[in-house]
């Protein structure tokens, strides 16, 4: 709302030193809001790439957890052979689930957080018989289940970044409407009554000199 009151049209503008004043005191105004602004979006844009370094290294946590769990569970098939079949039709499967909260971040910006739960009641007890299987098997379970957890961990970081980068955006627009509209606007303003202001002057001193001239002529015709 501030930065529409700040508009200004050259139609209906009173040109007097007043209006004049009122008119610097805005564009001073907006320029400051311009400031406070772009120092948001440098905050804003610093908070982006930390978040943005921090993907690589999720990547290739969930990249190397998942190929240890590959490699667990391959040698868990080499060791129990078939009957690895037998075991996840016969094991209860685990109800994972995320968790959607929600954080205050950077200029009190509201940042989703994430949080993978498992709602099922495997946890209570193995989920595979530990003397029937190969203990690999259950090694490969829990690899999978941190890389679950990276991914949960990657997808909380990418959402917070599109909500930054939305107020980015929202930012950006407003700096480009102050600086492209409003500013130029109070700029042709505020030259406007500047010149009129001077033609008024001159055309004052003008009669001034026009009523000295008179009276020094009345003054001589006098004498």
């Amino acid at each position: 709302m501030l930065i529409i009151a700040l508009s200004v049209e050259l139609t209906g503008i009173h040109p007097t030193r007043l209006e004049l004043l009122r008119l610097r005191r805005r564009k001073k105004m907006a320029e400051g809001i311009v400031d406070i602004l772009k120092k948001d979006l440098d905050a804003l844009t610093v908070t982006l790439f930390e978040f943005l370094k921090e993907i690589p290294s999720l990547r290739g946590q969930i990249h190397e957890v998942c190929n240890e769990a590959y490699g667990l569970f391959v040698e868990a098939e080499m060791i129990a052979g078939s009957k690895i079949e037998e075991i996840s039709l016969v094991s209860q499967s685990i109800d994972f689930d995320v968790d959607i909260d929600e954080r205050s971040g950077i200029l009190g910006i509201s940042l989703p957080t994430f949080q993978l739960t498992d709602g099922s009641a495997s946890n209570l007890r193995p989920r595979f018989s530990l003397i029937d299987t190969p203990a690999k098997l259950d090694e490969s379970a829990l690899k999978t289940e941190v890389a679950l957890t990276h991914a949960v961990k990657l997808a909380e970081i990418e959402a917070s970044m599109r909500e930054i980068l939305d107020v980015i955006s929202v930012k950006k627009r407003q700096i480009n409407r102050i600086q492209y509209k409003i500013l130029p606007q109070l700029d042709a303003s505020i030259r406007y009554i500047e010149l009129i202001l001077e033609e008024t002057e001159r055309q004052d001193a003008i009669r001034v000199r026009v009523l000295q001239r008179k009276r020094k002529e009345r003054a001589l015709r006098s004498n």
